[in-house]
């Protein structure tokens, strides 16, 4: 800040010397009144220049591993009773394993990695046999495979050991990709045929559908923002109109497994221009996926997570409409995903019950008189917890 005691001419000569030093096309923008682009920006500082936010946004959009949508196949080896005997929620204590990507020669060599179990729900093993991991990874042995630039990554795995949890599987990756047509501010997956092998000997190798989870810094870094990594977040910090859009896309798939103002299966993201958008995550407990050990919470006198709940802001019957254009625009494509799945191993039933789910949405919204109701005359404001 400049004293307020210089006069104006000390302050004119102070910033001619300024532009006297930049770059001619800076002090051409200046002399006509135009703003100058953002100067090199000390590493950690926020917002950084532009040219960093393209360049790292360009690093996370041309990430190998969710560049395609066909399932990859990978080998986990570990000591797995080891590692799957570890289900204290708190735990952080990782694991030694190998990770091979791929069927080429030069992709096979191993990997050695780290790797935990994580997640809340799922780490109780009366849920999940096999609890979801977290795999990190040393960014110098992944060049050239489907991992490179990846320093950890998530891995959603199959639960239990029948197949019903596949189909589970399958739905939440339905959930994901139906969230990512709508908006690219969502996490992106991508689907994995995965083998675990074990160490101990006499332990056969068995491979099982998995499910990759683009980090939040790399979701991060393609919005040109940051992670806010608060406790709590109030409400009237965050954009209206996206966390309007994101609470209408959750009521599309029946989720009411997250809270913005604890920040509970919700990542907070921060631009560049200092807007704060939500991005949910974690679909498992919603109606589309309809798991068996999933349970809405009390206080929100709904009785099955199939039944749906508005839990979003309160606004007026324009906003929502307007909010509700890209579900109108994009419709085809969201019923046209189940079946996609099929080859990929979503059962027939599964595909009907989420068609006839999804379908129930589009019925609703179709019609002013229930989007009045439902999500203008029904609102109440202690639901957006």
């Amino acid at each position: 800040m400049i004293p307020r005691l210089l006069g104006a001419a000390v302050v004119a000569a102070a910033l001619a010397a300024l532009l006297a030093g930049a770059a001619p096309a800076v002090r051409a923008q200046a002399a006509q009144g135009q703003p100058a682009p953002d100067a090199a920006k000390p590493p950690g500082e926020w917002p950084p220049d532009a040219d960093t936010l393209t360049r790292r946004r360009l690093e996370a959009e041309a990430l190998p591993l969710f560049a395609a949508q066909e399932p990859i196949e990978v080998t986990l080896t570990a000591d797995w009773r080891t590692v799957q005997g570890d289900r204290n929620v708190e735990s952080k204590k990782t694991y030694p394993g190998t990770l091979t990507v791929g069927a080429s020669a030069a992709a096979s060599t191993p990997i050695p990695i780290q790797l935990r179990t994580r997640g809340r729900s799922r780490r109780n093993p009366r849920v999940c046999d096999f609890a979801p991991l977290r795999l990190e990874l040393p960014k110098d042995r992944t060049r050239g495979t489907v991992f490179e630039g990846h320093g950890t990554v998530k891995l959603g795995v199959h639960c239990g050991g029948d197949g019903l949890y596949v189909q589970y599987l399958l739905k939440e990756y339905l959930a994901n990709r139906l969230h990512h047509v709508l908006t690219p501010r969502s996490l992106r997956v991508r689907l994995a045929k995965v083998t675990y092998a074990d160490t101990s000997a006499g332990r056969k190798p068995f491979t099982k559908l998995g499910l990759f989870f683009e980090e939040p810094d790399d979701l991060a870094k393609r919005m040109e923002a940051r992670v806010l990594t608060v406790p709590r977040q109030g409400l009237n910090l965050v954009d209206q109109a996206q966390v309007l859009f994101m609470s209408l896309s959750q009521y599309m798939i029946g989720n009411t497994d997250y809270s913005i103002l604890a920040l509970r299966n919700i990542i907070m993201l921060d631009d560049a221009r200092g807007v704060r958008y939500t991005v949910p995550y974690d679909f498992d407990c919603s109606g589309l996926v309809n798991a068996h050990y999933a349970v809405p919470d009390r206080r929100l006198g709904i009785v099955s997570v199939r039944d749906r709940l508005y839990r979003g802001p309160c606004k007026t019957e324009a906003e929502v409409q307007e909010a509700l254009k890209p579900f109108r625009e994009k419709q085809a494509d969201l019923l046209a995903l189940p079946a996609s799945l099929t080859a990929l191993g979503l059962e027939e039933r599964h595909r009907k019950d989420a068609e006839k789910y999804l379908k129930e949405f589009f019925e609703l919204i179709a019609r002013p008189d229930k989007v009045k109701q439902t999500f203008v005359t029904d609102c109440k404001p202690a639901a957006f917890m």
